[in-house]
């Protein structure tokens, strides 16, 4: 037979809530919507009277109506009496969606109680009711991560708030919490059923039993028989897993509690199933089907067919089981039609809820943009005065700015016009250096040359007094000696002329391009303002062959007879 949770029965109490003592209520829903215009007023009479009225509506099931006036109560609540009065109204709404099945905004109120209990401790003269109520809240978050399926989550806030309960029931108060510490570790039993730690799940059960002997309740026997029966079953011990399911049955049969007849009975009717005593299992689940529908209970006679068609099967008996499963079909659609309802009705609890919470961020949203636009104007104002101070202090940072900058932009032109001056001169300086190096330099030529010239003249002197074989060799020397100085003198006049006067060639070959190469090279000399005597001591020409040649270049330069040749070279660089 498969397994399922309808078959196990374990339970999970709802945690024992402490009411503040300023939400305890006593007058009837009717007086409140009555006097509520009246008390509009007066804050706390409102308040209690718009929360007692959610409290009527909440009875009725009328969910959406409850949450109207919750959340009306809690629009009235001032500064001032946030402690006494929301802590309670949120938990009345946590319960609210808890019951709906809006098991996360059940726990997000929850947690809104918790952080007020957290400013609430920091004041508190009575600890232990503050640091009850906080177990409490854990318990019934345990619950709602319990009912999400969440069992890791559940047994964290089980296991919170079973340990203050605890330590408050050893204090020095001595704060009678045994029934609170009852349904914590009965919870705790029950998420370690869920989580399959059945040893861990046993142990609880058990402290449970002991607890209960203090308090009495045989109904709460029977729940914990039958838990345990669950644990044996699952353990194999099937015996022993019989023997508490009948424990349970028995307290039952007393307290006439038909609901978990038909839960043991069913659990009975599972536990002979899987020990092959079928018509016994049988016996037991018609039992259970019986007190399913005298309680009225649809899960539990759904699970009852459902197991009976099984054991038929079993049984051979198939039309009964056909029968059975005809009815368990006929049970699961209508469950799940309730369920369809149920979840309509959440989701339009769940509709209100964040309608209400729009509207009421939206009203948050108006007064902060009201309080936002005052400040705003207030900042305009101040923007303005300070972006008027500002603009007169960069216009008069500007001006002294620009006063400053005429002020450089003057004494830099001046600077620059010195340095041009100092430049210009120190360009002249250097040029009339190096002309006057070029001309030491040509001066030395011309001397060497002259004494060159003189040796020649002397071999040419003596050439005739010499020997046939011997004047052939002095002639070739003295022809040698007159090539060669030609070639070495210009070559070295022309590289110390380039660097002095380094664009004077290009200006003359752009300006004159028909000279001719020795025209070229008297114009240097002429640019130097060389005499014809030194030309001929360079060049080695007669002085009337350099006075022709001048001629000739002042012809091809087109100069007149007033214009100075030398002058005009000159401008060439």
């Amino acid at each position: 037979m498969k397994k399922s949770g309808g078959i196990f029965g374990f339970a999970v109490f709802t945690v024992l809530w402490i009411m503040p003592p300023c939400c305890k209520l006593t007058a009837g829903p009717a007086d409140s919507l009555k006097t509520l215009a009246a008390a509009a007023s007066a804050d706390t009479t409102a308040i209690r009277l718009l929360v007692e009225t959610g409290d009527h509506y909440a009875r009725l099931d009328q969910h959406d109506s409850a949450l109207y006036y919750y959340n009306k109560a809690l629009s009235r609540v001032v500064p001032e009496y946030e402690n006494r009065y929301i802590p309670g109204i949120y938990y009345k709404l946590n319960r609210l969606f808890y019951k709906n099945g809006n098991y996360d905004i059940s726990l997000e109120y929850l947690f809104k109680v918790l952080l007020h209990y957290d400013i609430i401790r920091a004041s508190a003269h009575d600890t232990a009711k503050i640091e009850t109520q906080t177990a409490l809240a854990y318990g019934d978050i345990g619950l709602s991560y319990f009912s999400m399926e969440n069992y890791l989550k559940s047994k964290e806030y089980f296991e919170k708030g079973y340990t203050i309960i605890k330590k408050l029931s050893q204090s020095a108060q001595k704060t009678d919490a045994t029934e609170t510490l009852f349904v914590f570790v009965l919870n705790l039993g029950s998420v370690h059923v869920a989580l399959e730690e059945f040893g861990k799940a046993r142990e609880y059960f058990e402290v449970a039993l002991g607890l209960n002997k203090q308090l009495g309740k045989i109904a709460y026997d029977a729940v914990l028989y039958n838990n345990l029966g669950i644990i044996f079953k699952e353990e194999k011990n099937y015996q022993k897993a019989y023997e508490y399911y009948i424990k349970s049955a028995d307290i039952r049969e007393i307290i006439k509690d038909t609901a978990g007849l038909a839960q043991v009975n069913n659990n009975l009717g599972n536990l002979e199933f899987e020990r092959g005593n079928y018509k016994i299992a049988i016996d037991f689940l018609q039992k259970a089907l019986n007190y399913s529908r005298k309680s009225k209970n649809l899960k539990s006679e759904m699970l009852s067919a459902d197991f009976l068609s099984q054991t038929y099967e079993k049984t051979r008996e198939f039309d009964k089981a056909l029968e059975m499963h005809k009815l368990f079909k006929q049970l699961h659609d209508s469950i799940l039609d309730s369920e369809k309802l149920h979840q309509t009705a959440r989701l339009e609890l769940q509709y209100q809820y964040e309608k209400l919470r729009k509207e009421a961020e939206l009203q948050q949203e108006i007064a902060l943009a009201k309080k936002e636009r005052k400040s705003l104007i207030y900042l305009i104002i101040a923007g303005i005065f300070l972006f008027t101070v500002v603009i007169l202090y960069l216009i008069n940072r500007n001006q002294r700015i620009k006063m400053r900058q005429v002020k450089l932009v003057k004494e830099s032109l001046e600077l620059e016009q010195k340095n041009l001056t100092l430049e210009k001169q120190n360009l002249e300086l250097e040029l009339d250096y190096r002309n006057k190096e070029l001309a030491t330099h040509v001066m030395y030529l011309v001397n060497k040359n002259e004494f060159l010239a003189s040796i020649t003249e002397k071999l040419l002197a003596i050439r005739h007094m010499l020997l046939p074989e011997n004047r052939t060799v002095v002639q070739e020397i003295i022809r040698e000696m007159k090539s060669n100085i030609d070639n070495t003198v210009w070559n070295e006049f022309e590289v110390r002329f380039q660097n002095v006067h380094q664009d004077f060639y290009q200006k003359l070959g752009e300006k004159y391009p028909d000279l001719t190469p020795n025209e070229i090279k008297l114009c240097a000399f002429l640019r130097l303002n060389m005499t014809t005597k030194d030309i001929s001591s360079i060049t080695f020409q007669s002085l009337k062959s350099i006075q022709v040649a001048r001629a000739r270049l002042r012809k091809k330069l087109g100069i007149t007879r007033d214009e100075n040749l030398v002058s005009l070279l000159q401008q060439l660089g």
